[in-house]
């Protein structure tokens, strides 16, 4: 077990270790969590007001006590869902609303219901592929990571094909655009986040008048005991909206993020890709290798109710709490070499998609379109290289995505 300790790190006390608006902490993250994890496994940074628990054990222990950590505040830590806000947005939920709502959609993400999807997937992957032509140059976030998500994932939810999808796209990425070193939105993301859920809010009422066999459709038909999830003159503030809009921005950036750091790492080490080429069947390893090496969500919210006791430090009741999944994804304490992408690791459970009441529940379709996409990837074309730097997105400080692999294949 971790060594207690009598008081939290306090970074007036000390030199800072975690502040993640900053430049200084997003371009090395790994290296300020390995010191926390030593120096400071309860940490307080007086700054921002929050406490951070970035071991193992401990962050497990949080995702997994929903009674004293609870999520009303969101899950974010900058300050997008204190102005997004709103009824439906089932990772602010606590129970038992959180549960009424999620059961609502469950049953489209079972994994019998996911891995009926697997041609699909396939069918896109390779139509990306083909679109590769001849050239040894290609930048597999761009061209292939961020467009699967789009397609597969939008006609899961039922968003409308066409050319509409570009507007899609500038909406997924307007809602989280940035100023590097603040927890503030922009006001371009807010304008992005109005005319999403205005959009969402009339393919909803369109479901209604005609009904398809899509996730849409099963939240405008939605009862909750007895009672309409989505009453007759609901708007873009409604709870039904904001259900579709938490499905919406969590099934695009999750797997395109997944999919474009899976690629990079098997970049850097075309050793391990050659593996992947003799044995596919180490093609799972390696998704979930990508996931614990490199979570995208590296770090997740929750605000006490009540007094908490960690290592021997107590967490006062109504404070923030970051939850550091990327941190405790490579706690040495858990895993053998944990700083080393390695494939052939021993499978071993992480924290990427979060645990316990809130784990995250598109994980078997974000699994599955990183599986199959690699899965066609390996058996279409051969090693690849990184012939440039990858980029990350702008995004929330909470997420670690590229958008940006360029490789060169042999």
């Amino acid at each position: 077990m971790p060594e207690s300790i009598e008081k939290p790190y306090v970074e007036s006390d000390y030199a800072p270790l975690y502040d993640p608006f900053t430049d200084d902490f997003q371009s090395d993250p790994f290296a300020a969590y390995r010191r926390l994890r030593h120096e400071a496994p309860v940490y307080f940074n007086e700054k921002w007001g929050f406490y951070a628990l970035s071991r193992f054990d401990d962050v497990r222990v949080a995702l997994k006590d929903s009674e004293s950590y609870l999520n009303y505040e969101g899950v974010d830590i900058d300050d997008f869902e204190q102005e997004q806000r709103g009824p439906g947005l089932l990772p602010d939920l606590d129970n038992p609303r959180h549960d009424q709502l999620r059961a609502v959609v469950q049953r489209s993400f079972m994994p019998r219901s996911i891995k009926a999807l697997t041609e699909q997937i396939r069918a896109v992957c390779n139509t990306l592929i083909d679109g590769f032509g001849d050239r040894r140059e290609v930048d597999l976030a761009e061209s292939f990571a961020w467009p699967i998500p789009f397609e597969v994932f939008f006609d899961f939810l039922g968003m409308p094909k066409g050319e509409i999808r570009e507007k899609f796209v500038q909406w997924t990425h307007g809602i989280k655009h940035r100023e590097p070193g603040s927890p503030e939105i922009t006001p371009f993301a807010r304008e992005s986040t109005r005319e999403l859920r205005n959009y969402l809010a009339e393919l909803l009422h369109e479901r209604r008048r005609t009904p398809r066999q899509d996730v849409l459709t099963t939240i405008v038909q939605a009862e909750i005991d007895g009672a309409p999830l989505a009453p007759a003159d609901f708007d873009a503030a409604a709870e039904a909206v904001g259900l579709a809009f938490a499905l919406y921005i969590a099934g695009i950036e999750t797997t395109a993020g997944q999919i474009s750091t899976l690629f990079e790492q098997l970049a850097l080490h075309p050793d391990q890709q050659q593996a992947l080429h003799d044995d596919p069947a180490l093609i799972p390893r390696a998704v979930e290798e990508s996931l614990r090496y490199r979570s995208i969500f590296q770090v997740t919210a929750r605000t006490t109710v009540r007094p908490v006791d960690v290592d021997g430090v107590e967490i006062p009741a109504g404070r923030r709490v970051f939850l550091i999944l990327g941190s405790a994804n490579v706690d040495e304490t858990k895993f053998d070499n944990p700083e080393q992408f390695d494939i052939h690791r021993t499978p071993a459970p992480h924290l990427a998609f979060g645990e316990g009441l809130h784990g995250c529940l598109g994980n078997p379709l974000a699994r599955l379109e990183a599986t199959v996409a690699l899965q066609q990837l390996a058996s279409r074309t051969g090693i690849f290289t990184l012939s440039g730097e990858p980029r990350r997105y702008v995004t929330t400080p909470n997420a670690y995505v590229l958008d940006r692999v360029p490789v060169t294949f042999d």
